[in-house]
């Protein structure tokens, strides 16, 4: 059966997806119209809102990639309903990262076994959410917001592990800066304010640990970096073809969809700043050796707590085998 609607039956996989021919052409209609009203019942109503079915296909895992040339003019509905798809999924993910947890303790391997989203539950109020409840939740919202990409089924399932391995935490902490800016703070840090890292080091330069905590954000503060550009970048950065262990087949698909998301980028800078678009595309492209920094830091850092101890109570999302 559909797994949107569930009454009809699918007629294959679209969008990513099993799904009938009536909720394929919904997503794409409600992509490129965006006559998507909030609805009436928040959320809870039974049939009939088109708000409520186009949640459902986007929880269902439904996303949309252009395949046309976005640098052309006349594909910019095309780039218009590529960032509304993304825009949706980040408001999923945002949803799932305040409001839920997750029961399990699953490795990354096996969340690339399969290419369902997560289940996430609703979290109860008196829900205690300390240092080691927000760093798991925040890795496997990313992990599950990343893992809708087309180019992800697209990959073999050793590649799918590689690619999710070496790119959820760079997403983690691009959003915690994001998160920063939209609050007007310089430094990254969990919704409640919970601080990110904590250091048990003896010895470490307090200059080195407000690196972790304020380089990043501050640079997305200092480029303003838009809701849009956001979204963008974050396609273009979870398509190297570089990271270790992705076989030359996955390699190539990942430089081809890495191709189309930086058109993405390069389009919508050129329509947004028209001349200094090529200038504000190259500092966006930047963005990416602060997460890389930040991200070998926050390495650097786990690995001196370690030799102190095993760290209690590790998830295996974060474990690399």
């Amino acid at each position: 059966m559909c797994s949107i609607c569930n009454v009809r039956e699918s007629s294959g996989f679209s969008y990513g997806v099993l799904c009938c021919g009536a909720c394929k052409m919904f997503f794409r209609r409600a992509l490129f119209v965006k006559n998507i009203d909030t609805c009436r019942q928040k959320g809870e109503c039974i049939k009939k809102c088109r708000y409520c079915r186009f949640q459902k296909c986007i929880q269902a895992g439904m996303s949309y990639t252009p395949t046309e040339n976005l640098l052309e003019l006349k594909n910019n509905d095309s780039l218009s309903a590529f960032i509304f798809n993304l825009a949706h999924q980040d408001e999923l993910r945002k949803y799932q990262l305040m409001n839920c947890r997750y029961d399990g303790d699953p490795t990354v391997a096996e969340i690339a076994e399969h290419n369902t989203p997560l289940n996430f539950t609703k979290k109860p109020d008196d829900f205690p959410m300390n240092l080691g409840e927000w760093i798991f939740i925040t890795g496997l919202t990313s992990l599950n917001y990343l893992k809708k990409f087309n180019h992800v089924n697209m990959l073999n399932a050793s590649d799918r592990h590689f690619l999710l391995k070496y790119s959820f935490f760079d997403m983690s902490i691009f959003t915690d800066s994001m998160r920063a800016c939209e609050k007007g703070e310089g430094v990254i840090t969990f919704p409640d304010g919970t601080e990110v890292i904590r250091a048990e080091v003896p010895g470490l330069e307090q200059k080195f640990l407000n690196g972790i905590r304020c380089r990043l954000a501050a640079r997305v503060n200092e480029l303003k970096v838009t809701k849009e550009e956001f979204l963008l970048l974050s396609a273009v950065f979870f398509c190297n073809p570089g990271l270790p262990g992705i076989s030359e087949s996955g390699r190539g698909i990942l430089s081809t969809y890495q191709k189309i998301y930086t058109s993405a980028l390069l389009q919508y800078c050129l329509l947004t700043y028209q001349q200094t678009g090529p200038t504000r595309f190259t500092d966006l492209l930047s963005v990416l050796q602060v997460v890389t920094k930040t991200r070998q830091d926050i390495s650097y850092l786990f690995i001196l707590n370690s030799i102190r101890g095993p760290p209690s109570a590790l998830k295996k999302i974060f474990i690399f085998r």
